[in-house]
């Protein structure tokens, strides 16, 4: 078998650097640190990198791809958009662009994110960055797109049965462990009885993460009580919380796995129930920041979203650019977040 080929993928996984910090160490004018550009060059040139369709890129025709959020929670969309948004900022000089469809779910129906694809579809965008649609019809129209020519890759979920590119999601069977051991470490002892909130069970996202937990919960001989299926409804969440204490006399932990975290925190504290319920939740966003300072959820789980939405933006261009096919599943690490490293994913208090 011949040598496999070296591409900006390849450097940019030996350095532990972005592919399109990779990208832009050779252009002359690009935005990155000298020392970091003299090591991506001579990495490049140890390894055999050869730089020549992507250089070749700026006497091509653009490239336009669009990116559609039906969005659940702005906490958790925005993040994603502003990775997306960095990622076509860093590639502009590729003659890359972006249109970008933020709908936020309530405001905007299903039927109104069905529009977009068709508007995708007649414009002959060369791809799409998809994220919150899922379902048989979803995928039928994911395959008609890419019957157009349109390369899709889906953001934050996957749809098994359609021809998708690839998915750039968090890592769930990770997190469902991680959430797990948290969980059995802030239990006391002798308590293990637990309820988990989830999102959708539509979603693959929200059926992987809730195996995993649910398995792993059991392998540490946690009881599950109950397993709610919000639907990222934040009136239902309230109405199960409420449902959960009135129906189990003893509850011990709780694991939000999505974002749909704010009903349920606002019971514990309303009834005062902070210090007896160890709670685990997902990501950080300012309303779950204010509950974790006041002692109500014990950790959360980042997801990352910032990183997923530059990496699907990332692999799609290089893969129409430059013919790279990026792996079927670009998983982002889960973080742990406490209230002592909280202040570093505060990004509404931070500079970009």
């Amino acid at each position: 078998m011949g040598k496999e080929k070296v591409t900006i993928y390849t450097i940019a996984e030996e350095l532990n650097m972005t592919p399109s910090m990779v990208s832009r160490a050779f252009k002359p004018d690009g935005k990155v640190n000298e020392k970091k550009r003299q090591l991506i060059l001579e990495t490049a040139e140890r390894m055999g990198f050869e730089q020549n369709r992507m250089a070749s890129r700026l006497s091509m025709k653009p490239i336009r791809i669009a990116t559609l959020i039906y969005g659940r929670f702005p906490g958790y969309y925005d993040e994603m958009v502003r990775g997306v948004e960095a990622a076509s900022r860093d590639l502009s000089d590729y003659k890359v662009t972006n249109r970008l469809f933020v709908m936020p779910f309530g405001e905007y129906s299903q039927e109104d994110a069905y529009r977009v694809l068709d508007e995708v579809e007649a414009d002959k965008y060369d791809g799409l960055v998809l994220h919150g649609l899922y379902g048989e019809d979803v995928a039928q129209r994911i395959d008609r797109l890419t019957d157009a020519g349109v390369v899709v890759c889906t953001l934050h979920n996957d749809i098994l049965s359609c021809r998708r590119l690839f998915t750039s999601m968090s890592d769930t069977e990770l997190t469902g462990s991680m959430a797990a051991q948290l969980l059995s470490i802030f239990l006391p002892p002798n308590r293990n009885r637990m309820v988990l909130f989830s999102g959708s069970m539509k979603s693959m996202v929200h059926q992987t993460l809730s195996f995993s937990f649910i398995r792993h919960a059991e392998e540490r001989g946690m009881t599950l009580l109950r397993h709610y299926a919000t639907e990222d409804y934040p009136e239902r969440a309230a109405e199960q919380v409420r449902d959960a204490f009135e129906t189990y006399s003893g509850i011990d932990g709780i694991y939000i796995s999505s974002a749909n975290s704010a009903p349920i925190l606002r019971y514990l504290e309303e009834n005062r129930l902070g210090d007896r319920v160890a709670v685990v939740a997902s990501d950080v966003f300012q309303e779950l920041s204010a509950y974790m300072r006041k002692g109500i959820v014990n950790a959360t789980i980042y997801q990352d979203p910032y990183r997923q939405g530059k990496r699907a933006f990332e692999g799609l261009f290089y893969y129409i650019a430059d013919g790279i096919k990026p792996n079927s599943y670009l998983m982002t690490p889960p973080q742990i977040v406490m209230t002592s490293n909280l202040s570093v994913y505060e990004r509404w208090k931070n500079d970009d």
